[in-house]
Parts: structure tokens; sequence; C-alpha cells
């Protein structure tokens, strides 16, 4: 199993990171559920702080299998609804 630590220089390729927003006032959120006990409702109240705090909209959840990846469809679901993602776990 591979183990990768991102505080660490690795032999993987290099991930280019999209730019921070500026201001995160009325941006989409998408939510990754990981179907772990919880995750759900804890990403729902995350995202129902980010509304508040924010004026974020959050209309595109996902459902992934625990310790799988996203599927190419689901990754699909996100790009052009959203403008970042929240992955959570449950328990």
């Amino acid at each position: 199993m591979d183990i990768l630590d991102p505080t660490i220089a690795t032999e993987r390729e290099n991930i280019d990171y999209v730019p921070r927003p500026k201001d995160l006032q009325g941006l989409r959120i998408g939510l990754i559920e990981n179907t772990k006990k919880n995750s759900e409702a804890v990403l729902q109240k995350v995202a129902e702080k980010l509304k508040v705090a924010h004026g974020m909209k959050m209309d595109v959840i996902v459902h992934k299998s625990q310790r799988a990846p996203l599927k190419d469809s689901q990754v699909e679901e996100l790009k052009g609804e959203t403008d970042f993602a929240i992955t959570g776990v449950g328990d």
C-alpha cells in the first residue's frame, strides 16, 4: 500500500492545484459523501454554515463507496456545476 505524505517530496507527478479564490461569496459547493455513518449529515452541516456565512450554494452531492475513487461519471457531475468540492468521512 502506498501512503502519500503531502509534507515531503515524492517520486509522483506534481499536482496542479487550482488557485484559491479571493472571495467565497456565492461560490457553488459540491459534496462528496463516502457512505460512512454520519458523513452526509456532517457535510450538509458544513455546507449550511458556508451558505449562511458566505452565501454559497450547494447543488451537487455525489455518493461514492468507501475507499473507492470517484468514477468518471461522478467527476462529470461536479464539473461545471461546482466551484469546489468537500469530501467527508463519517463515524
